[in-house]
């Protein structure tokens, strides 16, 4: 029996121990299970593999918080046409009034919010009354009309500007998307570069071995080679910040292992409208937008001259009330209300001034935006005619910068040429090659942006 005693003591005191141990432990675990919460509440889609630049601009319409922003608005919009459509319908109200009290003739009102508007003067004493009461509006001045319409132009606003939108979040996707491609391929150049680097150190150590070159050949190699392998880690950053901004602007989660299979060569679509500033004067979604604030304004202005005309309606209501020694009584009654503003101490003519200056500031915006879009027309067909141009000039550049470095180190295995005269002309390739793809990259997106300057996407 002692021995069970025994062992169970010490089974309890290892247990002890061991959970003792475990709490005093830090929380190595926690950062990966808060991660992976975190990775399971994010709503964002997560897409791996190869994405073409077209596949990008889809998901980023279908993502983007700011379209889902903008459609927001248009819904907002339309309900507020519903909200005025609903000024000119018939509408009903049904009030109860329960009061007790010494005076005669007190008035009481429906609560605040319930319209048509019941007032009532109640008797002395214990007194009950339901009433139900209707108003159709008759004449209004056109006010009520003019409200309608000037929230129909301000969803025509919103829906350009959802328009604008996604015309922006194309082309910054696209933007991020070439900006992948340019990362990679100076990538590329880098990695080259490397290579070349370390292949002249290897053999220039074979022939300081072999007594050919002096030691400073060798230790000018280690000091490219060193310089090179800087720039490709360097550009392996930047690829990787590259597809940070692809997927931020796509609206993936940070996780996606996506590639891009598109390259800088590959031809960018010509816009489909001509470039001149006509068809960008009717095509751009800001412009329409700014005419439909332009026409709320004016809607905005009848509305305010409307509110200073007749204004009438078409009434009616039935009552129930019940009061001590009185009995039951009701009855019912309808009519045409009229009236007209005649005094209010230039409440009116200011609104009406006010609505004649918005119309004043909203063309003022209008004008300006007709010249801010010529301008980006003409800036962009400036820049798209200079990419192509530098296109040119980067292609015969890697050509020229090519055959020299062959040149150079052909003079150089024959003992005509220094390792300066060599390394000086695979910098040289270096750069051209650098600019070779940055001007590709430039032509691209001057097209991306002139055809976003004539308000198309593709």
């Amino acid at each position: 029996m002692k021995p069970i005693l025994l062992t169970t003591a010490l089974l309890l005191a290892a247990q002890s121990a061991r959970a003792q141990d475990a709490a005093a432990a830090p929380p190595s675990n926690s950062a990966p299970v808060a991660m992976a919460v975190a990775n399971a509440t994010d709503t964002r889609p997560r897409l791996d593999g190869p994405l073409s630049l077209e596949e990008a601009v889809q998901v980023a319409l279908k993502n983007s918080p700011l379209l889902r922003g903008a459609q927001a608005e248009i819904d907002i919009a339309a309900a507020q046409i519903k909200a005025a459509q609903a000024a000119r319908k018939l509408s009903v109200s049904a009030t109860t009034f329960l009061t007790a009290g010494s005076e005669n003739g007190p008035i009481y009102s429906s609560p605040d919010g319930v319209s048509p508007v019941n007032l009532f003067a109640v008797p002395r004493g214990p007194f009950a009354n339901q009433n139900v009461m209707f108003m159709l509006p008759v004449l209004n001045g056109g006010r009520l009309g003019a409200l309608t319409k000037q929230a129909q132009s301000a969803r025509g606003a919103a829906q350009a500007d959802a328009e604008t939108t996604k015309l922006d979040v194309i082309l910054e996707t696209k933007t991020a998307y070439r900006q992948v491609l340019l990362a990679l391929e100076l990538q590329k150049v880098a990695v080259e570069r490397q290579r070349a680097t370390s292949e002249r150190l290897q053999n220039d150590r074979a022939a300081l071995a072999a007594g050919r070159v002096p030691e400073l050949y060798v230790l000018r190699d280690q000091a490219e080679d060193a310089d090179a392998g800087q720039e490709v880690t360097n550009a392996a950053r930047d690829v990787e910040m590259a597809l940070v901004m692809l997927r931020a602007v796509m609206g993936v989660q940070s996780e996606s292992a996506i590639t891009v299979s598109d390259s800088l060569e590959t031809v960018a679509p010509a816009s489909n409208s001509p470039a001149d500033f006509a068809t960008a004067l009717e095509n751009r979604p800001e412009l329409r937008a700014a005419r439909a604030r332009l026409e709320s304004a004016r809607q905005g202005d009848l509305a305010a001259r409307g509110a200073s005309k007749f204004q009438a309606s078409l009434m009616g209501m039935g009552d129930l009330n019940r009061s001590r020694g009185g009995g039951s009584a009701g009855g019912a009654s309808v009519g045409v209300i009229v009236g007209v503003p005649i005094l209010d101490g230039g409440l009116r003519r200011a609104g009406r001034e006010e609505a004649r200056a918005g119309i004043a500031k909203t063309q003022a915006d209008f004008d300006r935006l007709q010249i801010e879009v010529e301008r980006e027309v003409s800036n962009a067909k400036l820049t798209l005619g200079a990419a192509q141009k530098n296109v040119a000039a980067a292609q015969s550049g890697v050509m020229a910068a090519q055959e020299a470095f062959r040149v150079a180190g052909l003079r150089y295995e024959g003992g005509r040429a220094t390792n300066a005269e060599v390394l000086d002309a695979l910098a040289a390739l270096t750069r051209a090659q650098g600019k070779r793809a940055r001007a590709l990259f430039e032509v691209q997106n001057a097209r991306d942006e002139l055809e976003r300057a004539m308000g198309s996407a593709f």
